[in-house]
């Protein structure tokens, strides 16, 4: 508030002296405007004036002397006429006394110093009138009019705005005050709600529309935010629980095979076996522990993701040959089926590393039938397809298999050795390329996991020489 009571004092102060400026500049302008047209009615007065015999005289007659007396401002009329030795002498007339001779002057005086004379006989202080000198013939006109009536507008605003200016700040500061106040309200309304909310709370929200278009809008960001936060904040409270069930599962089975081994006396052939098992588990902890650091890195931006064009059919191609591998001895055919130069815009290695865990994951779950690797363009993008006639994914389960450690079937997962990770994996690095993967499934009648990549041109051949 000390700031908006220093622009308000600044601003009143500012204005209230334009106005007094301007003021006396009006007044100015008016004083000269009347001084000049007193002096044109003079002049007209004097063309007219001649006395009986039509000569000149030297001095004007009380009937001029009345009229021009009755303009009401101060002047002084001269007329030089030549003395008997030859030199210059100089009479003026005012409204209020008879011809008078200025014998003060030389002869040689010229119209300053007579002006200079002048005004020190009738007018004062020389910036209290503002003097227009106007020759008239052999007559010389004196026009000087008091400032003051002039500026008298001037000193009362002056006046005024010296009582007023305190009073007007005081309001107007207590109005701004009362307007900030009613505008910050809603602000303040907002401040409160996010004030309330904690780690235990994320839950709330803040109250919108609040009545103010500019604070609903920051309202509803903040509330975006929360329901991100929310979201981060119940992931990371699931991740730790399924990551610290996911690796308490294999240090247990880890302690108890080599307590097994170490507990009396066993033969080469159990030892071997537990030390086994203990390299499997840890093998399998391993990759949990690189996946995750794959994801963490994969949230700041940080793992190496080429954005350049690449053939995508043969990348599904080469998938489709591993996953016949993965398949062998299984009754499960796997085909196939992508157009010609098909030319995506991302990471071959990383497309790669996504199309074998969907893959993997098609001929891991699919207990006859087929696994179909099918690739496409559409609508600017390349659409890399893996489908199966598995057992499907549930509506309930189909956004959420996405999530870390998440499993439809925990122990069948488990049991394949897999930690939950893949397709958070999977999905991290189609974002990271620009692209999306999706799942589509209904149960009892299989799944297809689409990657999208957006389109590039092929490359133009070079002509050879």
């Amino acid at each position: 508030m000390r700031r908006v009571s220093r622009v308000t004092w600044r601003t009143l102060t500012s204005f209230a002296l334009v106005v007094i400026v301007a003021v006396a500049l009006v007044s100015e302008l008016a004083l000269r405007r009347s001084v000049s047209h007193t002096a044109e009615v003079i002049e007209s007065l004097l063309g007219l004036y001649a006395d009986p015999e039509g000569e000149r005289t030297t001095v004007a007659p009380a009937m001029l002397a009345d009229q021009l007396t009755g303009m009401g401002s101060r002047f002084v009329i001269t007329r030089s006429v030549p003395g008997g030795d030859g030199s210059r002498r100089v009479y003026y007339l005012t409204p209020d006394m008879p011809a008078k001779e200025i014998a003060t002057l030389p002869a040689s005086a010229d119209p300053g110093l007579v002006e200079a004379e002048i005004m020190r006989a009738v007018a004062g202080r020389r910036w209290q009138y503002w003097v227009l000198h106007r020759p008239a013939g052999e007559f010389e006109i004196f026009v000087a009019a008091a400032r003051g009536p002039f500026f008298a507008g001037a000193v009362a605003v002056a006046a005024v705005a010296l009582v007023l200016l305190p009073a007007a700040a005081w309001l107007s500061r207590r109005r701004a005050s009362e307007a900030v106040a009613h505008a910050l309200e809603p602000v303040d309304r907002v401040r409160r709600a996010i004030g309330a909310i904690g780690p235990d709370t994320l839950d709330r929200r803040v109250s919108s529309p609040t009545g103010v278009h500019e604070v609903t809008e920051i309202a509803e960001q903040i509330n975006r935010l929360l329901e991100r936060v929310d979201r981060s904040h119940r992931q990371l409270r699931g991740f730790t629980a399924d990551a610290s069930h996911e690796l308490r599962t294999p240090l247990t089975h880890l302690r108890a095979q080599a307590q097994w081994a170490l507990d009396g006396e066993r033969s080469p052939a159990e030892t071997r076996a537990a030390l086994a098992a203990i390299a499997l588990e840890a093998d399998r902890m391993h990759r949990m522990v690189e996946g995750l650091l794959l994801l963490a890195r994969g949230e700041i931006r940080d793992v190496g993701v080429r954005r350049q064009p690449f053939a995508a059919d043969p990348v599904l191609a080469e998938v489709a040959e591993i996953a016949e591998t993965m398949a062998a001895g299984r009754p499960i055919e796997v085909r196939a089926d992508a157009a010609p130069d098909l030319w995506a815009m991302g990471d071959a290695d990383h497309t790669r590393q996504i199309l074998l865990n969907l893959s993997a994951n098609a001929v891991r779950y699919t207990a006859k039938g087929a696994v179909t690797l099918s690739g496409g363009a559409r609508n600017g993008h390349v659409r890399l397809e893996v489908t199966d006639t598995g057992p499907g994914i549930a509506p309930e389960h189909l956004e959420r298999i996405f999530d870390r450690f998440y499993r439809v079937e925990g122990s069948r997962s488990r049991a394949h050795g897999g930690a939950g990770l893949g397709l958070a994996i999977a999905r991290m690095l189609a974002d990271l390329q620009g692209g999306r993967l999706l799942a589509e499934s209904e149960p009892e009648r299989g799944s297809r996991f689409i990657l999208e990549l957006p389109a590039a041109p092929p490359p133009v051949a070079k002509e050879t020489s």
